[in-house]
């Protein structure tokens, strides 16, 4: 949902807020009557909805494991999904004889959540990496609470659980419709006024955000103004290493080794001729003499940074990317704004401001907006019923969990790519 309102802009969104109160509204009271309520028929109810968006869940899975560009994640994800797709339709279809599986499932899933929560915070140490600890561990004692009382945990795990979601995605709406009032005489004037703000506070995670939206940005400039194309450039692991062997996990994803023993990262960056480069990097962002080098990266704090001034001057000493990926739909207006305010902090951390960050703030700065049409509505329900998006969307979701990676940009930008320009 959010990744859709940020395509159909923020002027979209001001103009309908109070349908997105009224269905903030209307999720929360359906959670608290489902918790409120546990009644063996509405225990029924929400397993058999609990199996449908297990479906659903899985189904996106799968649609990431097809669309993606290979590697160990994608298979992964498309198995995870398959056994997701499976289960949840035994759920779905047989309620009553799923009874007692049910608390089994979550609490397996709870486990290895909690599991996959510890173990990813302590060693990659990403922003909040202290809640995200402090949560699987909370994962660890539910799990092992359903565990031991099972037999009596169907009568109010899933409708708990099931009404814990709604209450949360109604809080976060209504949330979301209340912080749209802030731009109300900006929207009233001018939707370009409001863009980037909007951006700024709704989709721009980090330290620097308060710092960003203290600066009243600059004027968009014209709209017609001669620019070229959205130009994104990756690099991922396996191409800066010269890996021939097919990448696995680890080396699509996180980082290779190349022939004298060195690890890789990957790169990314993003260009708009003729004058506008971005590329975020420390003074060598892509070579390590030893493992040891690059978990220690992944702890470090912030670094001088620079931004290498065009895409001729990266590849004279580097090898061409993996893809480019072009953009035609967007705002220059907004990409230029955004870019003078991130340039203007030049830190770099490798987990919450690299060089995939800078890139993803930017491509979705410049792709805001891009979907706004007249029959919003229409668009909208194309949106949430595109595959593609909820690819975008989940690689978003675990990006910003963790650390956005070059390989995990590529898959992000080509989702992406399909859903703006095809």
């Amino acid at each position: 949902m959010n990744l859709a309102m940020l395509l159909l802009g923020p002027g979209n969104l001001h103009r309908n807020r109070w349908y997105v109160t009224a269905l903030g509204a209307a999720l929360f009271m359906t959670g608290l009557f489902i918790i409120i309520d546990a009644s063996d028929t509405v225990t029924l109810i929400a397993l058999e909805a609990f199996g449908w968006v297990m479906v659903v869940t899985g189904l996106a899975k799968m649609a990431f494991s097809i669309l993606a560009c290979g590697g160990g994640m994608p298979s992964f994800f498309g198995f995870q999904g398959l056994v997701l797709v499976v289960l949840g339709i035994a759920v779905a279809d047989f309620p009553q004889q799923s009874e007692n599986a049910v608390p089994w499932l979550f609490g397996v899933a709870l486990l290895v959540n909690g599991l996959y929560q510890i173990i990813s915070s302590l060693v990659i140490r990403y922003p909040n990496w202290g809640w995200f600890l402090a949560s699987g561990l909370g994962h660890l004692l539910l799990g092992g609470l359903l565990f031991l009382e099972w037999k009596k945990a169907v009568t109010w795990v899933v409708p708990m659980f099931l009404g814990a979601g709604f209450l949360l995605m109604g809080l976060t709406t209504l949330r979301t419709a209340l912080r749209l009032g802030r731009y109300l005489r900006r929207a009233e004037s001018d939707d370009t006024r409001m863009a980037v703000p909007y951006f700024l506070d709704f989709h721009v995670p980090g330290r620097f955000r308060k710092r960003y939206l203290r600066e009243e940005p600059a004027a968009l400039p014209d709209c017609n103004e001669d620019h070229g194309d959205l130009l994104v450039h990756i690099w991922t692991p396996t191409t800066v290493a010269k890996v021939d062997a097919a990448p696995n996990l680890i080396s699509r994803y996180v980082a290779a080794r190349d022939a004298e023993g060195k690890f890789t990262v990957g790169h990314a960056a993003l260009e708009m001729n003729p004058e506008l480069y971005i590329s975020h990097c420390d003074g060598d962002p892509t070579a390590f003499e030893n493992s040891d080098e690059v978990w220690e990266t992944l702890r470090s704090k912030d670094v001088p940074g620079v931004f290498l001034p065009s895409f001729e001057e990266e590849i004279k000493t580097y090898v061409q990317p993996s893809a480019t990926i072009r953009f035609r739909n967007f705002s220059a207006g907004q990409l230029r704004t955004f870019w003078t305010l991130y340039r203007s902090v030049t830190a770099y951390n490798f987990t919450n401001r690299n060089c995939s960050v800078a890139v993803a703030l930017a491509l979705e700065a410049a792709l805001m907006g891009s979907l706004t049409t007249r029959h919003r509505i229409r668009t909208l329900f194309w949106l949430l019923t595109n595959k593609d998006l909820w690819v975008a969307h989940f690689i978003r979701w675990k990006a910003r969990e963790m650390v956005w990676t070059p390989g995990m940009m590529l898959d992000y930008v080509v989702a992406l790519h399909r859903v703006v320009e095809e």
